[in-house]
């Protein structure tokens, strides 16, 4: 499980909820959450306030990987 589905599921929101308030196909979320699909940064932002998180809880990597150069 992702980031973005375990705070939908602990928030207690449907992908078609959050579809529907983003005015998009349920597919086209699904798509997103999975990883599938890049989000638009509009939608991120408004994902995050629906979820009621700070958007880099969402889509800021935890871990970096540093090549060498």
């Amino acid at each position: 499980m992702n980031i973005l589905e375990e705070k939908r599921k602990t928030a207690k929101i449907t992908q078609k909820d959050i579809a529907n308030e983003l005015n998009i196909a349920i597919s086209t979320y699904c798509q997103y959450e999975n990883g599938n699909r890049s989000i638009p940064c509009e939608c991120a932002k408004k994902i995050a306030e629906i979820l009621n998180c700070d958007i880099s809880e969402l889509f800021t990597p935890k871990n970096f990987t540093i090549s060498k150069v």
